[in-house]
């Protein structure tokens, strides 16, 4: 069996993330119910987001300010161009839905959700609907990382996109499973990097297994919505999002990728419109379900967490907490005092992983990165002091009185580094950062030389 781990080089795929002209349009008609009923459902919302805008593949509605609007846009834009490269092939069935809420307040969100679609969204952190009175994916930001915005739009923005190709005749395990596949990538240099697999869930598969806790295989075929939508609402949900992830990873990477030609069978006899476990058994010329089970187990136990996503989301979370220092004018000397005014402050970040929200904290595993089979060592984080490039008089006001963030970076990770880049907002008392990924990492600060005097 082959982890997970040894195909992250060979999904490295470049892509555009371009936000086109950032013009307004007229609201579209099939958002003219919204419009009747504004009065009653978050008017504040319909006036702070003003004129329908478009990005590349979608029209949307936004109170945000104009650079995150834009900044969400372009990911949605960029994972677009990732479904549609795996699902093109597959003839509309339905028109597709490429409409937007982006809400700043959660609160709107939920007004508008229910008073205008009739939707209750109590407890989630954005979807993908479709209703009566109209169809959008929304979401909120309002508290949360981006990272975790990111997630919310890379796993409903691929059930927003296989509506139309599947309308709803997508098995769930198969639509939940794939939208956690890309809810998991990652995103550095504006490429998309798939088949990611973070320690967490790769151990909570391998306990579920040893347990005897996991879904038998025949089930997960057969399962519709109101028995998987039973399980969430009891709170049961976690196993189900987890194996199906863990199913559409074995199916498309395991045994230098021997079962993804039948998958791909699979998926287009669904589209056809022929019944899952049916179609199933002819993709794969077996209906030996019991024998295929038992090959995913045996390949789940022996996968490994990726280390490239892996560092990628604890990156991420230094930097959120980096940022969070700088807002009260501090900063780290290096990561274990880091991780100690994290601990203090009690820092949490939230992460959206299969199906449940969990929580990250500053502890021992926050600067760890497993060794996966691509790197020849085991990787390590390393923070350097920031250095800001030639600056202004007034760029180096804003600096003295609001630092720049020292940089956290990669050294031995494989197939590329990884390293923060900062990015002074146009306040100039507050930082946006970016995952770059340079071949190699950046050099060590050269030591001061002796004070001779």
């Amino acid at each position: 069996m082959r982890p997970v781990a040894r195909a992250v080089a060979a999904v490295l795929i470049t892509h555009s993330a371009e936000l086109t002209a950032a013009s307004t349009v007229a609201l579209l008609s099939s958002t003219s119910t919204a419009q009747g009923t504004r009065e009653t459902a978050g008017p504040d919302f319909y006036q702070r987001a003003g004129r329908e805008q478009r990005s590349r593949h979608y029209r949307i509605l936004s109170d945000l300010p104009a650079d995150e609007t834009k900044t969400y846009a372009a990911h949605l834009d960029l994972f677009y161009q990732e479904y549609a490269k795996r699902f093109a092939h597959l003839p509309q069935q339905a028109p597709e839905v490429p409409f937007v809420l982006m809400f700043s307040r959660e609160r709107d969100y939920l007004d508008v959700l229910k008073n205008t679609y009739g939707i209750n969204a109590t407890g989630s952190g954005g979807m993908f609907f479709m209703s009566p009175r109209g169809a959008a994916l929304a979401f909120f930001v309002e508290s949360l990382p981006r990272t975790r915005v990111f997630h919310v739009i890379q796993h409903e923005g691929f059930h927003q996109y296989a509506f139309s190709r599947f309308t709803n005749t997508l098995p769930m395990w198969v639509n939940e499973g794939l939208a956690e596949f890309f809810g998991e990538a990652v995103v550095v240099d504006g490429r998309v990097i798939l088949g990611q697999a973070s320690p967490g869930p790769v151990d909570a598969m391998k306990r579920a297994i040893d347990r005897g806790t996991t879904i038998e295989f025949l089930r997960l075929l057969r399962m519709n919505s109101d028995e998987w939508n039973s399980n969430v609402a009891a709170g049961n949900a976690s196993i189900q999002y987890m194996q199906s992830w863990s199913m559409i990873q074995f199916l498309g990477t395991a045994e230098n990728g021997r079962y993804q030609p039948r998958f791909e069978g699979y998926l287009k006899l669904i589209h056809a419109g022929m019944p899952s476990e049916r179609a199933f058994v002819q993709a794969f010329g077996t209906n030996d379900i019991a024998s295929f089970e038992k090959a995913w187990k045996e390949w789940a136990k022996s996968t490994q967490p990726t280390a490239f996503g892996t560092a990628a989301m604890r990156l991420t979370f230094l930097a959120e907490g980096l940022r969070a220092l700088a807002r009260n004018g501090e900063t780290a000397a290096d990561l274990d005092d880091l991780l100690a005014k994290l601990r203090q402050r009690d820092f949490v970040m939230e992460v959206s992983i299969h199906g449940r929200t969990q929580e990250m904290r500053a502890d021992d595993s926050s600067l760890d990165i497993p060794q996966d089979p691509l790197a020849k060592t085991k990787p390590l984080f390393e923070l350097i002091p920031a250095k800001p490039s030639r600056q202004t008089k007034k760029e180096q006001r804003l600096e003295e009185a609001h630092p720049t963030p020292p940089v956290v970076h990669t050294r031995g990770l494989a197939p590329r580094e990884l390293v923060l880049k900062w990015t002074r907002t146009k306040a100039g008392d507050d930082f946006d950062f970016d995952l770059l990924s340079p071949k190699e990492a950046p050099p060590p600060p050269k030591p001061k030389k002796p004070d001779t005097k």
